[in-house]
């Protein structure tokens, strides 16, 4: 038991680990890009600063700071053109905003309100009516999608616990009749996942 419960924790933590450096990584290039957002904006270099500002709002961590500096600095560029009558810039910064808010859509959207003034502000340049904003073009997976992607989610990690313990059990060997209904316990969840996210 000692064995099996030291493999889940080994486990987790490499997992943990995983996503930490996942995480900072995409922290740190987004940072980046708002950085260079800033300079190509203070030196008058206005679609190069959108560019970046869109990819550096991509490049979505939970509350990170240089996800909201994109979103504000796409948001004040279209406004500040519209001020000026730059239709085409407007439509520029408008439609890169637009564009990173569609992007980091996941099983929520967390930039709903931003996709929704983007959507208005594109119609009302366009002299379109407003477009009806769908669940899908809102970012929000349908809820059959998010319980397969959950159920498929919760099968990959019970399937994964399976073979560290029948690893554990057995000093770091896998034998075959304990290896294979986790094997395609992990494959049918990794399948189901994958077609959750690719239809949502």
């Amino acid at each position: 038991m000692a064995q099996a419960l030291r493999a889940v924790a080994a486990f987790l933590c490499m997992t943990l680990a995983v996503l930490a450096l996942l995480t900072y990584r995409t922290e740190q290039r987004g940072a980046a890009l708002m950085a260079q957002s800033d300079r190509a904006f203070d030196t008058g270099q206005l679609e190069l600063s959108i560019r970046c500002a869109r990819r550096a709002a991509t490049f979505y961590v939970p509350g990170a700071t240089h996800v909201a500096q994109g979103y504000a600095r796409l948001r004040a560029v279209a406004l500040g053109a519209e001020r000026s009558r730059d239709v085409e810039l407007a439509l520029t910064a408008w439609r890169a905003l637009r564009a990173a808010a569609v992007e980091t859509r996941h099983v929520f959207q967390p930039h709903a309100a931003e996709l929704h003034e983007a959507n208005a502000s594109l119609a009302r340049l366009m002299g379109a009516p407003p477009p009806d904003v769908s669940t899908r073009d809102a970012g929000v997976m349908p809820a059959g999608s998010v319980l397969v992607a959950v159920s498929g989610f919760a099968c990959a990690v019970f399937a994964a616990l399976l073979l560290c313990f029948a690893g554990a059990r057995d000093a770091g060997r896998w034998p075959a009749q304990r290896a294979v209904i986790p094997a395609l316990l992990l494959a049918a969840g990794l399948i189901s996942l994958s077609l959750a996210l690719i239809s949502a």
